[in-house]
């Protein structure tokens, strides 16, 4: 009986090591494109949340518009005396969620989806649009909303939060890292993660900008990123002193 000839099935293929080479190529190769990638995979989320922020702005201008200001505790306070039987749940409080609710209070306001940014990260899971339930404590509950508020302290009582009324000092933000106590120091802790690397501010007359420059990385956790609360993000007053302080970020409920 006449024994194969085994190396004509070989002949031309690719020897163990040369399989070795090309799969280090093909993993180096992938290691240097998966940044770029997952950017580019982030592009439609970013851009969902800045235009969400622009349709936000609209609502807050209105509600300025017929209640004299942003939503704040006075106006809160008011809402919910002058409406006893609409409850969509807490109107003040710590998170940014409270004070939003009380554009629903404005007629044609019926959607969660303005309120709508991809957050992934420290216990706090917002991916996909809100809904139409808002009646019974249902609006804005958590994970139905990706953006937080800014307000400032009231000069008679650092605990009762006002509306901001400089047209060059933040309104919304996105995306703060999503803690009660979003700062270090007198820098604003970023989540890193959701948005890679990118934070947004609509300031109160409208403009959305994205500050990613001015993010440093945090050398104890890459999920978390800092930004220094300067004249970039908050505005000095008249005599040239910074303003950080007077202001309260509200990040979403978590």
């Amino acid at each position: 009986m006449k024994t194969p000839n085994f190396k004509k099935y070989v002949k031309g293929g690719f020897t163990l090591i040369e399989l070795m080479v090309v799969i280090a190529i093909l993993a180096t190769l992938g290691s240097i494109a998966y940044g770029p990638i997952m950017d580019h995979m982030n592009d439609g989320d970013r851009q969902k949340a800045s235009t969400n922020m622009k349709s936000i702005f609209t609502l807050l201008q209105q509600f300025k518009m017929d209640n004299g200001s942003f939503p704040c505790d006075a106006t809160g306070e008011r809402l919910q005396e002058e409406n006893p039987d609409r409850d969509f749940g807490d109107l003040k409080g710590d998170y940014s969620n409270a004070y939003f609710r009380q554009l629903f209070f404005k007629n044609g306001v019926e959607s969660e989806k303005p309120f709508f940014a991809k957050i992934s990260t420290a216990g706090l899971q917002v991916l996909a649009e809100g809904d139409e339930k808002l009646a019974g404590g249902q609006a804005l509950r958590r994970g139905e909303n990706g953006m937080s508020y800014v307000m400032t302290r009231s000069k008679e009582d650092e605990n009762v939060k006002t509306s901001v009324n400089r047209s060059n000092s933040p309104l919304v933000m996105c995306s703060v890292y999503p803690t009660k106590t979003p700062y270090s120091g007198d820098k604003l802790l970023v989540d890193m993660l959701s948005f890679k690397g990118h934070f947004f501010v609509l300031t109160a007359d409208g403009a959305v900008t994205d500050h990613e420059k001015d993010i440093e990385e945090s050398m104890d956790d890459e999920t978390v990123g800092v930004v220094k609360a300067g004249k970039d993000i908050f505005p000095e007053n008249k005599r040239g002193q910074a303003t950080s302080s007077k202001h309260v970020v509200l990040t979403p409920e978590g």
